[in-house]
């Protein structure tokens, strides 16, 4: 009995510290525009931390082109204007 209590006790031990409850992680994509105007938001994953940090400030080069729908948008430099997280950055210029 004594095996699995401290069996039990190790494995909560261990999810309990396998997340950060610090860590802020929220998906973001880039607000790519159409040459009509309209904004195609294309997501671009998960950032946390200092990564989120740094491209809502910095940007975001996309390395590889995506499709969406029936639009290539092209592996680029896309600045920090344009790269939307949810419910996280202070963009002036649209709602979250």
């Amino acid at each position: 009995m004594k095996k699995f209590l401290y069996l039990f006790i190790m494995i909560a031990f261990l999810f309990s510290c396998s997340e950060d409850d610090n860590s802020q992680c929220i998906d973001c994509h880039i607000a790519f525009m159409l040459d009509t105007g309209v904004e195609l938001p294309t997501d671009i994953g998960e950032f946390c931390d200092d990564d989120l940090a740094d491209i809502e400030m910095n940007g975001y080069t996309l390395l590889e082109d995506i499709q969406n729908g029936d639009t290539t948008v092209p592996a680029d430099f896309y600045s920090a204007d344009m790269i939307h997280c949810e419910e996280h950055a202070d963009h002036d210029d649209h709602d979250h």
